[in-house]
């Protein structure tokens, strides 16, 4: 847990399971690349909103056509909820 420097609350840091929601502000379609993951954020007039990778998100912020929205954690898997790892039984 992480202790708020303006608050007495506390938050947990992002995880692998966090995606961070991006609010696109222009109107014609657009294409950005993650520079970290690499990976392709496609957005539009009518798809404005994007889940984008936390470690992206901090970059594709210099733009001033993105802005975050917020912070959403996905559902855990099947496997990782009952503990199952991918091991087999012995």
């Amino acid at each position: 847990l992480i202790q708020m420097g303006c608050c007495s609350q506390t938050r947990r840091p992002l995880s692998d399971r966090h995606q961070v929601k991006v609010c696109y502000g222009g109107g014609r379609p657009i294409v950005v690349r993650g520079p970290v993951t690499g990976r392709d954020y496609r957005f539009s007039g009518l798809e404005r909103l994007q889940l984008v990778d936390p470690r992206d998100a901090l970059v594709l912020m210099r733009s001033p056509l993105l802005r975050i929205e917020g912070v959403v954690e996905l559902p855990m898997a099947a496997e990782e909820a009952s503990g199952n790892r991918g091991g087999g039984d012995a």
